[in-house]
């Protein structure tokens, strides 16, 4: 009834009218809803993107940072422990020219000094009043004693850090330094080990990319700063004391600029010290809004242009319409001089034109309105043959299986046991592959024993030439963890197909699963033919370019495109060939519950 009422409004204005009523809605509406859809799925797609990627930097500069601080840390251990060194700073000098003598003969830290660029300053500060200022060492007087290094130096036997000043520097740069408290059992004296990082190897190492990076120690100002000028002021993202492990925050600068920050945090190997690390991309959230205005300006001249080319239409239909209203009119008035003044090749110009004659053509229009029935007619046929056709390819796979399965039972019956192991196999695999067709995602361990029972029924063909071998990982949970269907068995066939098949020894083929972080790596190595370094260097530009009209490699392109759009540009397919060697290829994933 609802129905029949709105049909019966709309019969009430004029078609100009009902086709602005009906058509400017749906359309707007659609285009609206599925454009404001896009574009707000391809900026969070991309906000998303510029978050990943920051916090790709900080932990890059994370990891830097580690294995600076690891070396100080090692070298502090080994000093600490080292016998030469304690006895030079145990023992009371009748004179200056021994200590001279002994600090001289002591060469460790020399050698440490040349060899490693990291140390910017290396000091051993004593309370041994014999030992001169001298070289690396350093005499603890009334205002060092003050200081608040070498009273915590005092209070802890473990490494600390701090950041202190380059000696006679006036700028605010400031050094990472490492503290450290030299045991000496057999003295009343005490010392304690300096070792600062240099900010040039910090910045020869971390400043090789796109975004700006800043680290503090605890809630210090800041000891290292791509920029300059920065150094020793405040992070650009208040620190809260807390740990803000791998977080990405949207940040408004003094200058009025919006910054996208990733932060992470680094533990200094005690209780108190940890190192602050900010990657700071300064593009980002002008990128988003460009993104956000482009996409945005594309929607609203989508929807102008639909209005504009929906107000032409509908003001030329109604208006062909009206005169054919009036021409039907004239054609009642037996007045057929007036078809003429409707111009045009379409049906309503036809039928304006040719209306005159209507009486004449009488049985030629019901042989046009039976050819019509006809044309109807054939395209029910049509609609119910494709109806067949998709109940057929419904029951298809079935009737397939259940005839793989009698004749298995056949075999059997006639005690051929190898080709009822055969069938099987085939049955298996043909379900495997049917039931992920147009899936998204599957296990694992689902993909493993799939590939299994396709190497077995391979065998079965080629012998000793076919021989699998595969290693998962300790630790990997191939029944839970989920990756996308059909991705490890194209390579297996393709090792077999280019790779084994020409071999006249024995052939294997190592499927090995292992994982490197949230990256999951699966190898495929086969000890075939190989391919030489033409061949590789034209099948790496056929997957790259992705020409769709090229039928060479199309399974490992697909392979390839297949894990960029799920798991993102940075993962996908690498090969590797040596002539007469094998070949080995290597898949990228980046599962999301790794």
């Amino acid at each position: 009834m609802a129905k029949w009422s709105l049909l019966k409004t709309l019969s009430r204005f004029s078609i100009r009218k009902q086709l602005f009523i009906v058509y400017i809605p749906i359309i707007f509406l659609s285009t609206l809803f599925i454009g404001g859809n896009l574009v707000y799925d391809s900026t969070l797609q991309l906000r998303e993107s510029y978050q990943n990627l920051a916090i790709t930097d900080s932990l890059r500069v994370r990891s830097i940072i580690f294995e600076a601080t690891k070396n100080l840390s090692n070298i502090a251990q080994l000093m600490s422990t080292d016998t030469d060194l304690r006895k030079l700073l145990e023992n009371h000098y009748q004179n200056e020219d021994e200590a001279l003598n002994a600090i001289n003969n002591y060469q460790y830290i020399d050698r440490t000094l040349s060899q490693d660029t990291s140390i910017y300053q290396l000091r051993v500060y004593t309370s041994n009043q014999t030992i001169p200022d001298y070289k690396y060492f350093r005499k603890i007087d009334k205002a060092a004693s003050d200081s608040s290094w070498v009273k915590t130096a005092m209070k802890r036997p473990d490494v600390f850090w701090q950041t202190a000043p380059v000696d006679g520097d006036t700028t605010q740069l400031n050094l990472l330094t490492l503290y450290k408290r030299l045991p000496l059992p057999l003295s009343s004296e005490y010392a304690i080990l300096e070792l600062k990082l240099d900010y040039n190897f910090l910045r020869n190492r971390i400043n090789n990319s796109a975004y700006e990076d800043q680290l503090f120690l605890n809630g210090d100002p800041l000891f290292y700063s791509d920029t300059l000028p920065d150094l020793g002021t405040a992070a650009i993202m208040p620190y809260e004391g807390s740990v803000n492990e791998n977080y990405t925050a949207f940040v408004d600068t003094d200058d009025h600029k919006r910054v996208l920050v990733a932060s992470t945090t680094l533990s200094l190997g005690n209780d108190t010290d940890r190192l602050y690390i900010y990657s700071i991309d300064y593009d980002a959230s002008k990128n988003l809004a460009n993104n956000l205005l482009k996409w945005s300006s594309v929607l609203i001249l989508v929807l102008l242009t639909t209005l504009l080319l929906i107000m032409l239409f509908a003001n030329f239909f109604a208006a062909r319409v009206s005169r054919l209203q009036q021409a039907v009119y004239h054609a009642s008035q037996e007045d057929y001089d007036f078809f003429g003044n409707i111009a045009g090749e379409d049906e309503i110009s036809k039928i304006s034109l040719d209306f005159h004659t209507i009486i004449q053509r009488i049985k030629a229009n019901e042989e046009a309105i039976f050819q019509a029935q006809l044309k109807e007619q054939e395209f029910l046929n049509q609609q119910q043959q494709m109806e067949y056709n998709v109940l057929a390819s419904q029951i298809n796979p079935h009737f397939l299986f259940n005839t793989l399965e009698t004749i298995r039972m056949t075999a059997l019956k006639n005690q051929d046991r190898e080709a009822a192991d055969s069938i099987k196999l085939l049955s298996k695999s043909m379900r495997y592959t049917l039931d992920n067709e147009g899936r998204k995602i599957t296990t694992l361990g689902a993909e493993l024993q799939a590939i299994e029972i396709y190497t077995r029924i391979q065998k079965m063909r080629f012998g000793d030439r076919v021989n699998l071998e595969t290693a998962v990982e300790e630790g990997i949970d191939a029944d839970h963890l989920q990756i996308l269907p059909l991705l490890i068995q194209p390579l297996i066939e393709n090792a077999i197909t280019h790779g084994l098949e020409k071999l006249t020894r024995p052939g294997l083929i190592l499927l090995t699963v292992s994982r490197n972080n949230d990256i999951l790596r699966i190898e495929v190595e086969d000890n075939g033919v190989g391919i030489s370094p033409e061949e590789l260097d034209a099948l790496r530009k056929r997957i790259a370019d992705n020409d769709l009209e090229d039928s060479h490699s199309i399974g490992l392109r697909n392979v390839n495109n297949r894990i960029r759009m799920y798991y993102g540009r940075h993962c996908g397919l690498t090969i590797t060939s040596e002539l007469g060697v094998g070949t080995t290829i290597t898949l990228f994933l980046k599962p999301p519950h790794m």
